[in-house]
């Protein structure tokens, strides 16, 4: 049952993730970490081919959440930058990882196979929220965040989500805003990166239908 639907579990998790915490506001930032660790978890087991990947996985995800969870310094280790910086791995191996899975090792489209597609396009832009956080981080500055949002009791991370899915699917209207090159570059990537990838993976999906259908 779990292999059957096993994107289907983790596409519920990225959803709440994006989109649950407004609808839970007491509950705040515990919300957004809970749901991450949640998330990253899910992504880890579904994923992952053998055990060891697994628990790599695993250990990347008590990493991430920890740095997430803890004060700006820790044992003189910048948190800030650390995890998006293991966030941004994580989410590319598992993206990388069902991809794989669902392009090279599949021979009929199922649902399933739809769920890891819209699942990878997710990731993306939760990779890409890791990589305007830690350029945030790394040059204070390079990103301006909208009254509104703060007024909401939006955090940092959460900002950079949103907006890195209104970049993503080239929306773009204007919460965060790009303040150095360097940042707008990020943006320019991701907005490339999101159209290559639906164009790319609608392609091959079609060609691969045609494929067993002419087969059949």
């Amino acid at each position: 049952m779990f292999a059957r639907y096993r994107y289907a579990y983790l596409l519920v998790t990225l959803g709440i993730l994006i989109i649950g915490r407004p609808f839970l506001p007491d509950f705040g930032r515990n919300f957004v970490i809970g749901m991450l660790g949640l998330s990253l978890i899910t992504a880890a087991v579904t994923s992952a081919d053998s055990r060891y990947q697994v628990w790599i996985g695993v250990v990347m995800t008590c990493a991430i959440v920890f740095s997430a969870a803890t004060p700006e310094r820790f044992a003189g280790i910048n948190m800030m930058v650390l995890s998006p910086a293991l966030g941004i791995v994580f989410w590319a191996l598992t993206g990388l990882l069902i991809i794989r899975r669902i392009v090279l090792r599949t021979d009929r489209i199922t649902g399933d196979t739809i769920n890891g597609a819209i699942c990878v396009y997710l990731l993306l832009g939760l990779g890409w929220s890791h990589a305007y956080a830690l350029l945030e981080a790394i040059e204070p500055g390079s990103f301006t965040v909208s009254r509104e949002l703060v007024a909401a009791g939006g955090h940092a991370f959460e900002g950079f989500i949103g907006y890195s899915f209104v970049t993503l699917t080239t929306l773009g209207y204007g919460n965060v805003v790009p303040l150095t090159p360097r940042g707008e570059s990020l943006a320019i990537a991701e907005a490339i990166t999101g159209q290559l990838y639906l164009a790319v993976l609608l392609a091959r999906l079609v060609a691969m239908e045609i494929a067993v259908r002419r087969n059949e």
